[in-house]
């Protein structure tokens, strides 16, 4: 079926949310429309984004579920933003794009992720994540670190599931060569990059070192695609993340990484490469 080109990722991002706010509560679509005097197939058709949003509608769910003012205020903002393509945000509110990310990424049926300094994240180990969130911030309790450990390997958990996205992760070999959490870790890492190459739904690819300057140094992005809705495009940075949906950065995005894939060893040629990599660091 084509996706709604007229659902902005803010609408869809509310959309979730209400879904998420229902389940939590145990409550089925018919339930909540017997109580609020609307259809179950009105809540369900809110909750797929396959209905427009209204801010009476949305405000009256929100009121039944007793969410508090300040998240309300933070559902209806985005809701009333709903026209506006595109959507970023500072450090601050990051957690919030990391809840639809993570949202975005269940329903995508094909994610591409280009990854010039780090392993993709839906394919890092454990103790690789560890050893990046420690780096990226010394001062996260366990307690934090923990959270953020157990987030990123929730997240990949859709990636080997029956009925998976199809993954394609193009690393940079420098990506490969940082020694992040030392060189045990890094073997470890390497060996699990083969194991999820081998799954029919993974593919990898390595731009080695001797490609020099290619389109792939202007940073890491990912492209998220949908059976029912519009694509999108993720980038993050030091302290701020945004998602993209027009059309011109899409197609922007699409060139930027056939250019880079033209810089790539071949798709059988993979895991040689990771192999080899393994060796040096057994040395």
């Amino acid at each position: 079926m084509p996706g709604n080109s007229h659902t902005s990722v803010r609408s869809r991002t509310v959309a979730a949310e209400l879904r998420r706010l229902r389940e939590a509560r145990g409550l089925s679509c018919a339930e909540v429309g017997e109580k609020l005097g609307a259809s179950a197939s009105k809540i369900s058709r809110m909750e797929t984004g396959h209905s427009g949003l209204q801010v009476e509608d949305v405000a009256a769910l929100l009121g039944f579920y007793e969410v508090s003012a300040k998240k309300r205020t933070e559902l209806l903002d985005l809701l009333k933003r709903g026209d506006q393509k595109g959507w970023w945000e500072r450090q601050a509110n990051l957690p919030t794009l990391w809840r639809s990310l993570i949202d975005f990424e269940s329903k995508a049926t094909r994610i591409q992720n280009y990854e010039p300094l780090l392993v993709p994240g839906l394919l890092q180990t454990d103790e690789y994540v560890a050893a990046v969130m420690r780096g990226i911030d010394p001062t996260l309790t366990g307690a934090e670190l923990g959270n953020l450990i157990a987030t990123r390997i929730a997240r990949q958990a859709r990636l080997t599931a029956f009925g998976g996205p199809q993954f394609l992760g193009v690393i940079h070999e420098a990506a490969l060569r940082i020694p992040v959490g030392g060189t045990k870790v890094m073997i470890r890492q390497l060996r699990r990059l083969i194991e999820l190459n081998e799954r029919p739904n993974v593919t990898l690819r390595v731009v080695p070192i001797s490609a020099g300057a290619h389109a792939g140094l202007r940073g890491p992005f990912a492209i998220l695609e949908f059976a029912e809705e519009p694509a999108l495009v993720l980038i993050e940075n030091q302290d701020t993340g945004l998602l993209l949906e027009e059309e011109a950065d899409l197609a922007g995005y699409r060139l930027a990484l056939r250019n880079i894939l033209s810089e790539a060893v071949a798709p059988d040629a993979t895991e040689t490469v990771l192999a080899a990599l393994i060796t040096e660091l057994n040395k």
